[in-house]
């Protein structure tokens, strides 16, 4: 029998899943539905009903594993972003490896994706979500943490100091928010090739004034 109780022929049962593997799989898939009710609809239009709808699963499993909808908002936007680093951490790496402009131009490609999207929605609504606003907080910091790290990485040549290192990291990820927001409305390869080169320029010159 499979984990529904149904019954297998003709192949060999697959070994059951234990609770902790299924709580883990709803969870998962209640996180993923909610990122894509976030980008299709925004936050006010990410209701119960269309996380439920897209997710296949009851609203009850919304309720069992979070206390509030802004719970689970941010723990949406950290599961993306896990998903996210799971396929480009190597990518960054091996960029990292290869100098400042790979690296730059391997976070540019996560700025144009559902991450940016979502957590700009999830920005928005921070603003006037007393409830959201703390958990996005700490949600982002975590992110950026994240990124920052990849990024002083590439950046790092032994010559820098660690705190000169952080704020040019940060000037980086900063502007590449910029960009996201202009090529969201309009974008345009040729502009934002341009921008990254003048962006790695700007991270070695403020390096070299250290």
């Amino acid at each position: 029998m499979d984990d529904d109780g149904r019954a297998m022929t003709g192949t060999r049962a697959r070994p059951r899943r234990s609770n902790a593997e299924r709580r883990a799989t709803t969870r998962s898939a209640v996180l993923d539905a909610t990122v894509t009710a976030i980008v299709r609809h925004g936050y006010r239009g990410a209701t119960s009903e269309r996380i439920a709808q897209i997710s296949g699963l009851t609203r009850g499993a919304q309720k069992h594993h979070w206390a509030t909808k802004a719970e689970m908002m941010a723990e949406a936007l950290l599961h993306l972003h896990d998903r996210l680093l799971a396929s480009a951490v190597g990518e960054l790496e091996q960029a990292s490896d290869s100098g400042l402009r790979a690296t730059i131009e391997a976070l540019w490609r996560s700025f144009q994706s559902d991450l940016f999207t979502a957590a700009t929605e999830l920005h928005l609504a921070a603003r006037i979500d007393d409830e959201l606003r703390p958990l996005l907080i700490a949600t982002e910091r975590e992110i950026g943490r994240r990124i920052r790290s990849i990024t002083t990485a590439a950046l790092d040549d032994g010559t820098v100091s660690a705190q000169r290192l952080d704020e040019v990291g940060d000037h980086v990820v900063n502007v590449m928010r910029g960009m996201a927001f202009q090529s969201s409305l309009s974008p345009n390869p040729d502009r934002e090739r341009h921008q990254l080169r003048t962006l790695e320029q700007a991270a070695l010159g403020l390096l070299r004034s250290d």
